[in-house]
């Protein structure tokens, strides 16, 4: 009997002991969790503070593991928004840098004239007429890149309502070439159009497509007229209205070309250079392309062809 309740002692007081450590342990584990979890909490705030770090459980508990699987996750979207909150702030402060230069560059210039006009006496009227002139031109690019901010201000806010409706492409395209008739003929072009069938029916919004082909269109009048073709193709692809708008000019570089449709991005090449582009269009032109279900993609061969593709929903047959 005294062996029994010897044994049963020590089985006893084995359990309690094998107990008190894993309790010990779990103890221990939780109060390390604690601690990470509130060191997270107090570098939250301070991307470059906060370390790539996880949570480790050496417990064995199922709860204890799905507990560090969670926080894992948790970490894992924290860091996320931590780097698109970083990105998004750099974004921000070129954005600042870049809009200040380019209204300073022409209102410096207007101002410029503007001085000489009231402070020179002397100069002769064909001289006046010529100076008006190009304070109205640069008070025009400052118009245009006021609004150009405006417009991407609206549609990154959500505050663009746009339609899906009916459109018919082929006659859009036509209406948009009339438009530009002018500076085509100023450049001595014409289009190269072709249409695949008489009526293509896409699902858009008329004022949004008509921006999004009058931007591909002038951006190739721009920077593309220089190789003397510039065309315009509209045609079905699978369920998709495809338009694509080329020219054969300087083109792109590879290193560019993934570049091309952020905010304010110009080229150094001869395809932006003096043309006065604030790198924006192209910008609205995917953002207003996308809202609308499509997309606008861009590929070059740079001295041969330059293509900017746009494809919107086709309108169910």
């Amino acid at each position: 009997m005294i062996l029994l309740l010897t044994a049963a002692f020590l089985l006893a007081l084995l359990a309690a002991l094998i107990f008190g450590f894993k309790f010990y342990r779990l103890q221990r584990e939780l109060g390390q969790l604690q601690v990470f979890v509130e060191q997270k909490a107090d570098t939250a705030e301070h991307p470059v503070a906060t370390p790539n770090a996880r949570v480790r459980i050496h417990n064995s508990s199922p709860a204890l593991q799905q507990l560090a699987i969670a926080l894992n996750r948790l970490l894992d979207r924290l860091q996320t928004a931590e780097s698109r909150t970083q990105a998004a702030e750099a974004a921000h402060k070129r954005l600042v840098s870049n809009i200040s230069h380019d209204l300073r560059t022409p209102m410096t210039s207007v101002l410029g004239y503007l001085e000489a006009l009231q402070m020179d006496r002397s100069l002769s009227l064909e001289e006046i007429r010529e100076f008006v002139d190009i304070a109205y031109r640069k008070s025009g690019l400052m118009h245009e890149l006021l609004e150009a901010f405006f417009q991407l201000a609206k549609m990154e806010a959500g505050d663009m309502p746009l339609q899906s409706v009916p459109l018919e492409i082929n006659s859009l395209v036509k209406e948009q070439l009339a438009g530009l008739y002018p500076a085509f003929q100023n450049l001595s072009l014409v289009p190269e159009i072709e249409f695949t069938e008489d009526n293509l029916y896409a699902l858009g919004d008329r004022l949004a497509v008509e921006r999004i082909v009058s931007n591909l269109l002038s951006n190739s009048l721009k920077y593309g007229s220089a190789g003397g073709h510039i065309g315009v193709r509209v045609d079905r692809s699978g369920q998709q209205i495809r338009l694509e708008v080329w020219d054969n000019g300087p083109g792109i570089s590879a290193e560019s070309l993934p570049f091309i449709f952020e905010r304010l991005y110009t080229l150094e090449s001869s395809r932006s250079s003096g043309s006065g582009g604030s790198g924006l269009g192209l910008t609205i032109a995917r953002h207003l392309a996308e809202k609308l279900g499509g997309s606008l993609e861009a590929c070059s061969v740079p001295g041969e062809r330059t293509s900017f593709i746009m494809q919107l929903p086709e309108v169910p047959r």
